[in-house]
């Protein structure tokens, strides 16, 4: 499967293939802008690779790694990007949600957290990768499709009422990074058996303001 991507601006999911990628605005022309095709891209010019291996059982239960971590990799590349005003704060909260969320919904028994930034000049990227089970992945579809169709503000105030009232609250952090930092997103799934699949999510960070 290709990387399929998401976002909070109103974009039809679209599957990388031979034909043009598009989304559709309210009044209904077909446009799309040439970082939603960046994006899905997986051969892209770089200037930098930092990649990490973790330990998904590991995050889970020392969840203040993921904070150190995320913090770490943020003033990594901030220092390179100063003049360009690009928000370490910024950096450090998008990398600890991805992380978090990838700990949490791991098939945690032996497996790894991947994770891989790429300075594209313009965009980090970064992309996350773990195990998952078909139910996890089934249930991420879902709150995908939920998000393509549905009022990010109404949907990220129902998965807080959900985790107050301890029903549940898979995807608020997702569901944060679009509405409060505005990113475009992607995943993929490649399946491994029966029992599990990977999925890896990619978010472009802009380092120019």
């Amino acid at each position: 499967m290709s990387f399929v991507s998401f976002s909070n601006h109103g974009f039809k999911i679209a599957e990388k293939t031979n034909d043009p990628l598009f989304s559709q605005n309210k009044n209904h022309h077909l446009t799309i802008p040439n970082e939603e095709i960046s994006l899905l891209e997986k051969t892209v010019l770089y200037h930098s690779h930092l990649s990490i291996s973790l330990s998904a059982i590991d995050m889970t239960f020392y969840w203040k790694r993921c904070d150190v971590l995320s913090n770490f990799i943020s003033q990594f590349y901030f220092h390179s990007y100063e003049s360009k005003k690009l928000d370490n704060n910024a950096i450090s909260t998008i990398i600890n949600e991805l992380v978090e969320n990838a700990a949490k919904y791991s098939d945690k028994e032996n497996n790894k957290i991947f994770l891989e930034i790429k300075d594209l000049g313009h965009n980090l990227r970064i992309e996350v990768k773990n195990r998952v089970t078909p139910w996890t992945k089934a249930v991420f579809e879902n709150k995908i499709n939920t998000i393509q169709s549905g009022d990010i503000d109404q949907l990220y105030f129902d998965a807080l009422e959900s985790r107050n009232h301890g029903t549940g609250n898979m995807g608020i952090g997702l569901l944060m990074l679009l509405k409060d930092y505005q990113l475009k997103l992607a995943y993929e799934f490649t399946k491994v058996d029966e029992f599990s699949f990977e999925v890896t999510i990619r978010v472009h960070i802009p380092t120019i303001t």
